[in-house]
C-alpha cells in the first residue's frame, strides 16, 4: 500500500511511505471508530 510520497525528503529518508500491515490495520480500526463516533454524534444531534 502506497500511503504517501515525500519528494523533498532528505537523501537518507525513503521517498515513499509504506506502512506495515500492523499499521494499516490500526489505521483502519481508527477510521472505523471515528466513523462510528461521527455517526453517533449526528444521530444525537437530530434528537
Amino acid at each position: 500500500m502506497h500511503l504517501a510520497s515525500w519528494p523533498a525528503a532528505p537523501d537518507d529518508w525513503p521517498r515513499l511511505v509504506r506502512p506495515t500491515v500492523h499499521e494499516v490495520i490500526g489505521l483502519c480500526a481508527a477510521l472505523a471508530f471515528a466513523t462510528d463516533a461521527l455517526n453517533l454524534s449526528n444521530r444525537l444531534a437530530e434528537v
